[in-house]
């Protein structure tokens, strides 16, 4: 065989391997596509995670992160799920910290109640803090309480060679005997008042204990007479929006009592007509004669 024969061989083994490892790639793809939908997942930031990282749904392996992209201030991540998966607005996506070295992962806290999604819509996920954040945040804290403990470190310091630290322990240290002096004088006298305490509450207890169908009944007779009273105001409200009607009508000289105040000339007539009779009855009393005339047949 020529050198030329063996070189046209080994170009068309290459083609035929490259050929097959296109098509099985291919096949394996589209068989994947057909068992598989893309859903679009916007995340704060992504922490480190990666393509082809594991997606758990409720814990069981569904999927795997396809692509990630930057968008805008946000991250959307695309999640290959297994075509049964439905996600809902209920359904909780979120990227989680695994392990010790900070492997993510998407967990997805499957809700079937809610709005499904579309493929289409964009899903708002949540990222969990790791343990790489949060001991980043326990430095800044650690580093306060440092600068926390060298101000109190000093404050003592400055208060040690003034003296007064001492003088204020000392000073603690005579109130806590003089208080503890004063509770064992009195003991006697605490134990008493607790006594005649529980004492007055015992008491109370068998009064009310012995009296209840009476308090019962004090209280119901007492509801009763509030609503009595609730009725009783309801109609001297309605009497007093009566009397103010009355008035304002009198006020205007409306009927008969309102004509009597408010008409000058009718009082003068009438005051008039009471003189006239008062000096008709008078002249009748004296001249009795002159109005009554008697014939005798």
């Amino acid at each position: 065989m020529s050198r030329k024969t063996e070189i046209q061989v080994g170009i068309t083994i290459l083609v035929a391997l490259g050929v097959l490892l296109w098509g099985v790639t291919w096949l394996k793809e589209f068989s994947l596509a057909s068992r598989v939908r893309i859903w679009h997942v916007a995340f704060s930031q992504a922490g480190g995670l990666g393509r082809s990282d594991e997606v758990l749904v409720n814990g069981i392996r569904k999927g795997a992160v396809n692509q990630i992209n930057l968008a805008g201030d946000h991250v959307v991540v695309d999640l290959a799920l297994a075509s049964e998966i439905d996600l809902t607005d209920e359904s909780r996506i979120a990227i989680r910290n695994v392990g010790l070295m900070g492997e993510k992962q998407i967990a997805v806290d499957l809700r079937p109640s809610g709005h499904v999604y579309s493929v289409k819509d964009t899903i708002p996920g949540v990222y969990e803090a790791g343990m790489g954040e949060v001991m980043a945040g326990l430095g800044g804290s650690i580093d306060v309480l440092n600068r926390l403990v060298s101000q109190l470190d000093r404050v003592a310091n400055m208060m040690s060679e003034q003296g007064e630290f001492g003088q204020t322990l000392r000073n603690f240290r005579d109130t806590s005997q003089q208080l503890k002096a004063a509770v064992s004088e009195n003991r006697a006298a605490i134990k008493s008042t607790f006594a005649n305490f529980q004492a007055s509450s015992q008491t109370v207890k068998a009064l009310t204990t012995d009296k209840e169908a009476e308090l019962r009944s004090t209280v119901e007779h007492l509801s009763s007479a509030a609503k009595h009273m609730d009725e009783l105001s309801s109609r001297l409200d309605s009497l007093r929006m009566t009397l103010q009607s009355t008035m304002r009508k009198v006020d205007r000289g409306d009927g008969t009592l309102g004509k009597l105040v408010n008409d000058n000339h009718l009082y003068a007539s009438m005051d008039s007509s009471v003189k006239a009779i008062r000096l008709l009855l008078e002249d009748i009393k004296l001249n009795p004669k002159k109005y009554l005339t008697v014939h005798i047949f």
